[in-house]
């Protein structure tokens, strides 16, 4: 994969509370027909990475979908309006934007992010008829209970094993440490890591810290002295990974990094860039050196006027926006989430990008409710990077 993002500026942050975008310069739409989509994610703090970049999906999707005539609802052209909440990394702040996405009339959410934030909102979701597509790695992040919950990206057991296997062999690893926040962001995905790779045969065990940490200089002690191959920050926060591993490389460690999970380019950023973190493998949920999603990058950035965000996540929140437009297309409203599940279902996933994938998770979920996009694993070997392997991900 080639980087350069390396030299990309960073976004601005966002407020707490992003509501409504506004486009200009868009074709004519039917009087007073708008439909809208939410987002939800961290948009402050260390995982604000992850957030902005659903969110940067989102508005691009709708600003596309509005300078191409709006979506057919009905016998109407309606545009469409984004409303963005800030999750914040918490219980609480999932339950939140389900609340404040209710009040606002938006039943069709790309979202939350965290599994933490998951966690909240989906009870309150359920109660409020709102269909989501989320992005966590919860055990639970969808399933047959909540049948409004659909799942933009797979989980570890879905392509763990293989890019576990992959990096076993080109980094010849034996042992290795799974770090993660101690709430259920990190251990629900941490322990399913470890797993995987104690499974492949490569020795794991876990560390857990307080989320919002931002001095590593213990745990960077503690890694030290397990004297692992590979320390892999998976379910840490961008900002907060790329830290530990800052310290960890001033600490002298010599080993190789890995983020199985979206926006391993920010951390490799914030950490120095690769003439510092010289061996780090990672993991995409799309092949982004693929030709298609080139020509996404040169279209976000032809419409939106601004660089797409460096964390790979946008990526993905286009195709949930894309495919929950088609959904609400062929349902006649945005105001009933039952009705937008049903017609997702129907629908074979079909990006205008990457083409047909389809539906999996009855394994792992009991559901099929989760896409089958491929996906891309990434890595630098001794300062070099590596060509991007495209992993197919299996429909069920």
């Amino acid at each position: 994969m080639t980087l350069n993002f390396l030299n990309k500026a960073r976004t601005a942050a966002a407020p707490v509370l992003l509501m409504g975008l506004c486009l200009t310069g868009l074709p004519a739409f039917a009087q007073d027909c708008e439909i809208k989509l939410g987002t939800v994610g961290p948009m402050t703090g260390g995982g604000a990475s992850w957030g902005l970049s659903e969110k940067a999906g989102v508005e691009f999707e709708a600003a596309y979908v509005n300078a191409n005539g709006g979506v057919q609802v009905g016998n109407r052209k309606c545009k469409v309006k984004v409303v963005a909440v800030d999750g914040l990394s918490t219980v609480a702040g999932g339950a939140a934007a389900s609340n404040y996405f209710a009040s606002e009339k938006v039943f069709a959410i790309n979202g939350p992010v965290l599994s933490t934030e998951i966690t909240g909102f989906k009870p309150v979701s359920k109660r409020n008829n709102q269909v989501n597509f989320a992005t966590g790695f919860a055990k639970d992040v969808i399933g047959p209970d909540f049948p409004l919950a659909f799942h933009k990206i797979q989980s570890p057991p879905a392509w763990g094993p293989l890019v576990a296997k992959t990096a076993k062999e080109r980094f010849k690893l034996k042992s290795a440490v799974v770090l993660g926040p101690n709430d259920q962001g990190g251990t629900d995905a941490g322990t399913q890591l470890a797993k995987i790779y104690n499974d492949t045969g490569v020795k794991t065990g876990t560390e857990w810290y307080q989320r919002g940490t931002t001095n590593f200089g213990p745990i960077a002690t503690r890694i030290m002295n397990m004297n692992v191959d590979a320390v892999d920050v998976t379910t840490m926060p961008p900002g907060e990974a790329g830290i530990l591993i800052k310290q960890l490389l001033e600490a002298g460690y010599p080993g190789v990094f890995a983020r199985l999970g979206a926006g391993g380019d920010v951390v490799i950023k914030n950490s120095g860039g690769i003439e510092k973190v010289k061996n780090f493998y990672w993991f995409d949920h799309v092949p982004t050196e693929n030709p298609a999603i080139k020509k996404l990058t040169a279209d976000f950035e032809r419409l939106m006027k601004a660089p797409v965000p460096d964390n790979a996540l946008v990526f993905n929140a286009q195709l949930a926006a894309e495919t929950m437009l088609k959904a609400i297309s062929l349902a006649g409203t945005d105001q009933d989430g039952e009705k937008i599940a049903v017609e997702l279902r129907k629908l074979t996933p079909d990006s205008r990008y990457l083409g047909k994938a389809g539906w999996r998770g009855k394994g792992q979920y009991g559901i099929n409710q989760e896409f089958s996009f491929p996906v891309g694993f990434n890595y630098i070997q001794d300062g070099k990077v590596g060509a991007q392997v495209k992993l197919d991900i299996p429909a069920e």
